[in-house]
């Protein structure tokens, strides 16, 4: 199985793999926009810019 080449929108970090908090993902009704979960500090986020979990850390 190939791994993910995902780019963190913060911090430009390459990631292979989803964060470990990345992986409750959801539609939003008004905008039919893929959010997904990015920890307590950062809430739920676009998933065109997932954030690593340094970043999600620090805080968004």
């Amino acid at each position: 199985m190939e791994k993910l080449k995902l780019v963190c929108c913060k911090c430009g970090n390459l990631m292979e793999t989803l964060p470990g908090s990345s992986q409750d993902v959801i539609i939003d009704e008004e905008t039919g926009e893929m959010l997904y979960w990015s920890g307590q500090k950062c809430g739920y986020r676009t998933i065109d810019c997932i954030v690593c979990e340094k970043c999600q850390e620090k805080g968004c």
